[in-house]
């Protein structure tokens, strides 16, 4: 029965999110009336319920524009309503669970990278958007409605179609970004404190994702950074020729803890580092470097930021 109830838990994910084949479909409303009708009900009544769920609960999840009315003896009607609850109650399980984030109810496709790799995605409407490595971006295999929605965990460079009728939002797990058409970085790795947008041309609403009352417009040469650990926003100027520099190889950091640079640098190199002084993560530095091995990177981050270190294979130990 626990393997079951997982096994539905899972149809109903799919369902939310819009992946389920019709045969799925039927297959959750034929479990949820046999979870609920066990012990209850002889083998007859078991047997009209079975056909209810292929026949009356099949709408549910199948709705036609036209239906005659039927009524139905109390005891199917308590099945539809205990149907409901339980649907109601998976639901809620489901957009509670903070390790998802809210996704429309259609088809989506998902891209990701590894620490060594950066792709290119072009998205039905000519939208063009970079992953950056160890990234992973959610979208629609077509856009439909009035807004083009697409979910990002890591660090894209987005250049969005202009479209007037129909917005572009992408979501990630603290910020919703809205625009019409524009160019913009987002960087919003889950291991990194700070979240940033930074916008290359045009205009930028960014929006908290649990507190929408404030939105922050953002126009060329802007970028937003969000402090995970304080939850406070700081604003500020950059040279736009630097907001798509990780694409050619180019590190560029402007005032950022050494903590924010060593993730940046680990998914770059494929390395692990590791602070034996504590008191360094939150040390701010600004450098810029191109193309350069792991050791000249270091070299120069010891020199500004005044630590030691030694690379051992794979692994970088500072102290």
């Amino acid at each position: 029965m626990q393997n079951e109830r997982k096994h539905l838990e899972e149809l109903f994910r799919k369902y939310q999110m819009g992946l389920v084949t019709e045969e799925e479909k039927t297959l959750i409303a034929r479990w949820l009336i046999q979870l609920d009708a066990i012990g209850q009900l002889t083998a007859d009544q078991l047997a009209v319920r079975q056909a209810l769920s292929q026949g009356d609960l099949k709408e549910h999840f199948f709705p036609i524009e036209t239906a005659k009315p039927i009524r139905f003896p109390i005891w199917i009607r308590s099945v539809a309503a205990s149907l409901l609850i339980l649907s109601t109650i998976t639901g809620i399980f489901y957009f509670n669970n903070k390790s998802h984030y809210w996704a429309p109810p259609t088809t989506l496709r998902e891209m990701t990278t590894g620490t060594a790799e950066i792709k290119v995605i072009t998205l039905g409407d000519g939208t063009k958007i970079t992953l950056n490595r160890k990234s992973r971006l959610k979208y629609p295999v077509s856009f439909s409605g009035k807004t083009r929605e697409v979910f990002l965990s890591g660090e894209a460079f987005f250049e969005v179609t202009h479209n007037p009728k129909s917005p572009f939002k992408v979501h990630t797990d603290k910020l919703d970004i809205q625009v019409l058409g524009t160019s913009f970085n987002i960087q919003a790795s889950r291991l990194d404190k700070e979240l940033s947008v930074s916008v290359a041309s045009g205009k930028v609403g960014v929006t908290p994702t649990k507190a929408k009352i404030t939105t922050y417009m953002l126009v060329t040469g802007d970028q937003l950074s969000y402090n995970r650990s304080t939850g406070k926003f700081s604003q500020s100027l950059v040279n736009v020729a630097n907001i798509k520099a990780w694409q050619t190889g180019k590190f560029i950091f402007r005032n950022e803890t050494l903590e924010n640079i060593a993730h940046q640098l680990e998914r770059y190199y494929k390395v692990t580092i590791l602070f034996k002084n504590k008191s360094l993560l939150a040390k701010q530095i600004s450098l810029k470097v191109k193309n350069q091995s792991i050791d000249t990177v270091m070299k120069a981050l010891s020199i500004s930021a005044e630590f030691r270190y030694r690379i051992e294979g794979n692994k970088v130990v500072i102290w």
